[in-house]
């Protein structure tokens, strides 16, 4: 683990978490619990990271959040928790509530429009095979191809709707393997700040993701959570606390446990 505030402390991190009423703990999935995979749907949790999960939904000390660019149902499917955790999916387009009702975002009849006719031309292009539909966003994922392919899907993709996105109120997103045409306007960031303003002022609440559409959430916890940045490799990031999975994520987790449970 490397801190990378100077006016974050781990140590008094912890000491105020086992004194806090119940805090927050938001989670974002691939890459953050479970390893990238060429084959989406194989793209199961760490070793240990659902049997941690498991302990602390069933502990009931902490409020769990998942949320990712994943539709709620491919999270549901992947993790298989014991206890409903509260879902964000699609960057925060769709949500899941820990007591099973589902919500989805109204899209407009601009933004339906554009991502449909955005859904032909992907087929008309040959790109079904790469091709990932969301209710708010079509995803083109390039992981396990040659670089020439992937820098070729890119350079369609932005040729073809980089000059009409704000016609429909779309937006261009690259993530971490591939680059999404999504509604703009709602983001990780969107779905941290409604949970905020659900549950109020909180003492403590932690978010963990390792991809550069999790530095949208980092943004909305700037002076008001720990934002940790989880992967193999150091980046330029606006997180407190840099983490490397899986050991130090097994870690990290085991202890929020333990200091909650003790």
């Amino acid at each position: 683990m490397q801190v990378l505030s100077d006016h974050f402390d781990l140590d008094s991190f912890f000491s105020d978490l086992k004194k806090s009423q119940k805090p927050i703990l938001l989670l974002d999935y691939d890459g953050t619990l479970a390893p990238f995979k060429v084959k989406r749907d194989e793209a199961v949790p760490y070793p240990g990271v659902k049997e941690i999960l498991n302990r602390i939904l069933d502990a009931n000390h902490t409020h769990v959040v998942v949320i990712s660019g994943r539709r709620v149902s491919d999270i549901s499917d992947l993790l298989k928790l014991d206890i409903q955790p509260e879902i964000w999916g699609s960057h925060g387009n769709e949500r899941l509530l820990s007591d099973g009702s589902y919500k989805l975002a109204e899209l407009s009849e601009k933004e339906s429009e554009g991502l449909e006719k955005a859904r032909k031309w992907a087929k008309e292009q040959k790109l079904d095979d790469n091709l990932e539909e969301k209710p708010a966003g079509l995803a083109f994922h390039w992981r396990g191809m040659d670089e020439s392919r992937a820098e070729e899907i890119e350079k369609k993709v932005l040729y073809k709707w980089q000059p009409v996105q704000k016609e429909f109120n779309l937006k261009l997103l690259n993530f971490d393997g591939g680059i999404e045409i999504k509604v703009a306007g709602r983001d990780k960031g969107n779905a941290v700040r409604s949970v905020l303003m659900e549950f109020g002022e909180t003492d403590i609440i932690a978010y963990l993701g390792d991809d550069l559409t999790d530095e949208d959430a980092f943004k909305v916890l700037q002076g008001k959570g720990l934002c940790i940045l989880v992967r193999n490799e150091l980046r330029e990031t606006l997180a407190d606390l840099w983490i490397e999975p899986p050991d130090e994520l097994l870690h990290f987790l085991q202890r929020w446990h333990q200091v909650r449970s003790g």
